[in-house]
This record gives structure tokens, C-alpha cells and sequence, in this order.
């Protein structure tokens, strides 16, 4: 474990050529990436971000404040500066990644090898909903439609009390972000989705590509908001293969 707690490392790998920084979705936390750790290239050293007021920041205060994210997230960056990285983020997670790259490159002038958001709109498209203004009641369901809760918190009041006001807070970022400028970056950029994605559409991932002087690239999979539960090892297969290509 690194000790800073906004970086997240489960297990050191001595011949790590690259770090793979992963943000998680809206009521994620970093626990949900310990099982990539085995699949990934020896090359790759997994740094997952973990967001404060959940699993080993649970006493922490929750924030709603990207930019207080991203002031603690390029400050703890300079622990990785010798090495190259490769960013991912899923929903919620897809624009810290990209703020967080954004952040890096203007900085310290470091980019990302290679850049991957997952389930997220292009930046400076209009969000198309407020879940985080329903009430307690109306969100479990509205969650629960999208796949966005367990059942075992939903059924369980104790747990659901405890994981409402979490993922509350991370879809009051997601849900009210907006960039008024596209701000292009000469990295690579691959956009992931589901093809059953109601939150998503194609002219939303299109966007993606006036974000790079690089290549662009759009990638679907099978399944909904959620697909990268169950399409794992293709997306851990993906970043092993960009790694390989800048080795």
C-alpha cells in the first residue's frame, strides 16, 4: 500500500515499466480492482484512487468537490513522476481521468501513455440526469434499474443507510460537471461502452475524439451501464496490449 490514501497499490511489482491509474465509478471504491492485479502484465503496477468517506477512508468526510479532488490528486502525483502511466476511469471515474490527465499535462507536462474512459459522455455534453437530487427511496430504484446496486445493500436497510450518501456525493460530481471548452491533449484515447447503455449514446462517445491530436479509438461490449463487470478480461487483455505496444 502506498501511504498516501488517494493511491491505492495492492501489490508492488518490481518490473513495473508503467502505472495503470484507475478511478471508480459513482459509489465505487478501490476494493472493486484488487482482482485485476493478478491479470495484468507483470509490466503494469495497478494504483487504484480511492475517494474519501468509503472502505479504508470510511471516517473520512465525503466531498463533492472535483476540485478538491484534483488539487490532492496532482499534489500525491509527484510520488509518481519517473514513471510512465496509462489512465482509466469508469462513469463517475471516466471524468476524473480525464480532468486528472488533464491536470498532469498542464503541470508537470506528463501525459498518460494512453488514456481510457469507460461509460462517461463526452466533457462538454449536458448531463441527462439528476439522481442525486431523489429521494432515498426514489434512488434505490432508480440504481437498481441501471444495476448500480448489490441487492444484498439494497435489501439490507443498515448497509443501504451507509452506501446512499456515498454514491450521492460521487453523482452530484458526475451529474453537475460540465467543461465549457474542449481542451485537446496529443495522447491516445479509447472510449468503452456497453451496447445496452441507455445513458449513452453514439454521438456522445463520438465527442470523445475532438479531446485528442492523437488516435481515437471506440470500443463496445456487451451488456449495460455496468459492462465491465462482465467483460473483465477483454478490458484487463486491452491494457496489457497498450502496455506491450510502448515497451
Amino acid at each position: 500500500m502506498t501511504s498516501n490514501p488517494w493511491f491505492v497499490n495492492f501489490k508492488k511489482r518490481p518490473l513495473k515499466k508503467f502505472h495503470l491509474f484507475y478511478f471508480h465509478h459513482s459509489g465505487g471504491g478501490a476494493s472493486m480492482f484488487h482482482p485485476w492485479v493478478e491479470h495484468l502484465s507483470p509490466s503494469i503496477e495497478l494504483i487504484a484512487i480511492q475517494l474519501p468517506g468509503r472502505e479504508t477512508r470510511f471516517t473520512e468526510k465525503l466531498t463533492d468537490s472535483l476540485i478538491e479532488i484534483l488539487d490532492n490528486l496532482t499534489e500525491g502525483f509527484t510520488s509518481f513522476l519517473e514513471t510512465p502511466f496509462i489512465v482509466f476511469g469508469h462513469s463517475l471515474g471516466g471524468i476524473l481521468a480525464y480532468e486528472f490527465a488533464r491536470e498532469i499535462y498542464e503541470k508537470y507536462a506528463l501525459l498518460p501513455k494512453h488514456l481510457i474512459v469507460s461509460a462517461m459522455r463526452a466533457p462538454h455534453l449536458p448531463r441527462k440526469s439528476y439522481l442525486h437530487m431523489l429521494n432515498d427511496r426514489e434512488l434505490a430504484e432508480k440504481l437498481k434499474l441501471f444495476d448500480g446496486i448489490d441487492d444484498k445493500i439494497l435489501q439490507n436497510e443498515e448497509l443501504l443507510e451507509l452506501f446512499l450518501p456515498i454514491i450521492r456525493s460521487d453523482l452530484s460530481i458526475s451529474e453537475t460537471y460540465h467543461s465549457s471548452t474542449v481542451k485537446q491533449m496529443p495522447c491516445n484515447i479509447t472510449l468503452l461502452s456497453g451496447r445496452e447503455d441507455k445513458t449513452l449514446s453514439e454521438q456522445d462517445i463520438k465527442e470523445w475524439k475532438k479531446y485528442t491530436k492523437a488516435e481515437f479509438k471506440s470500443l463496445s461490449f456487451v451488456g449495460g451501464h455496468f459492462f465491465i463487470k462482465n467483460n473483465q478480461n477483454a478490458i484487463i487483455n486491452y491494457i496489457n496490449d497498450i502496455a506491450a505496444t510502448h515497451t
